[in-house]
């Protein structure tokens, strides 16, 4: 599954009745309990666990039929990564899976709405980046999602290919010369060939992250090649050699990807904070980033990943509150209780078009001292009703 694919499920409405079954299955076959197709014994169990929650006889009908496709499908799965997602929509038929190279927590859920929000959490964890990997005659393109790495070009530059002069007689210096400067020349245009295909990459792909790869002195005039709006995206560069297989290349960009997040997560919260104190476009804490959400106006929802909150959902509006209310207080319609707030917060974020970024470590302490949340908004505070 494709970024632009997961985006498409994120936009999907919730429906007016629990339709949707969603599984996060654990079938890492390093692990003896997954071995011999254990993970179809662990997939029946939750599977019955939630069915027995299910009491409406035409609901049961409709989750009947979604157990039935989900278990379909594993049945004839092979493992090939190590959390396999799957959604049903029994509404729509809608049915996609996804593998992914990263340990999500196995779980189900049956739903109004697909389960969406350990993928968030996954998507900024394990951000897509994209990997430039060049020589003085070659250029081989990446990609990296949620721990998988994809290689998407491998190319020589044929007749251009370009040999280094190393040592000279003194008798043939101008020659020479004149030789190294046409073969430094080439190598220019052959990185020149380099940027374009990286701005085929970062369109493609819509990439936000880069990393170079190389020796350094390819990386170093690679990088003075790229126009502002690519070399803005480099998160840094690393010596790897062009035949590397996949799986080393991200082995040596990965702790590049991650040390750039962290400080990124920390710059950001540092701002949402300090806008939030000055009244500014930002707020924090549970209650404001709530009532932020139903007046619309989150532009970036910022939370820490180890943050829950029980909460409460209006079943008309689907407005979202922390306390408990007699009635909703936008349309006056019912509220009923939700386990886990910051879900619905999440998932609703994404399907309204703001951005989603969940942080860990430092960037999760800090935010925790103003409420484990916050929201960079689209408009100032004082704007917001209710």
């Amino acid at each position: 599954m494709t970024p632009r694919e997961l985006q498409e499920l994120f936009l999907r409405p919730e429906r007016p009745n629990r339709s949707a079954l969603t599984v996060y299955l654990d079938v890492d076959q390093s692990k003896a309990a997954n071995l011999n197709r254990g993970f179809e014994t662990e997939l029946n169990d939750v599977i019955a666990s939630l069915q027995d929650t299910v009491r409406d006889p035409t609901e049961h009908e409709h989750f009947t039929r979604a157990a039935h496709r989900i278990k379909d499908f594993v049945s004839q799965y092979e493992p090939r990564a190590r959390t396999l997602v799957l959604f049903f929509d029994e509404s729509d038929g809608l049915f996609r899976h996804l593998e992914a190279d990263v340990m999500l927590p196995p779980q189900a859920r049956w739903d109004r709405e697909l389960f969406l929000q350990p993928l968030i959490n996954a998507c900024k964890e394990f951000e897509n980046y994209g990997i430039i990997l060049a020589d003085r005659n070659n250029v081989r393109l990446f990609t990296v999602f949620l721990g998988h790495i994809e290689e998407h070009v491998r190319e020589g530059f044929g007749r251009r290919r370009v040999r280094h002069i190393k040592r000279v007689g003194m008798d043939h210096i101008g020659s020479s010369s004149q030789v190294q400067r046409k073969a430094d020349e080439q190598v220019r245009q052959n990185l020149k060939h380099v940027v374009k295909l990286t701005d085929w990459l970062v369109r493609t792909f819509k990439l936000d992250r880069l990393i170079l790869a190389g020796t350094p002195e390819i990386t170093a005039e690679l990088r003075s090649l790229l126009p502002k709006r690519l070399e803005m995206r480099i998160m840094g560069t690393v010596d790897v050699g062009m035949g590397a297989p996949p799986i080393d290349v991200f082995a040596a960009t990965r702790p590049i990807a991650e040390d750039y997040e962290r400080g990124a997560e920390v710059q950001k919260v540092n701002e949402v904070v300090t806008t939030a104190a000055k009244g500014d476009r930002a707020v924090v804490g549970l209650g404001h980033t709530l009532k932020a959400m139903n007046a619309d106006c989150i532009w970036e929802l910022i939370y820490s990943d180890d943050f829950h909150s029980p909460g409460f959902e209006c079943l008309r509006c689907a407005a979202l509150f922390s306390f408990e209310r007699d009635s909703c207080a936008y349309c006056g319609g019912a509220v009923q209780p939700v386990r886990n707030i910051i879900e619905r917060l999440a998932e609703r974020a994404v399907r309204k078009g703001a951005k989603v970024d969940v942080v860990t470590g430092e960037a999760s302490s800090m935010l925790d001292t103003s409420g484990g949340i916050g929201a960079f908004l689209k408009t100032r505070t004082g704007t917001m009703r209710i």
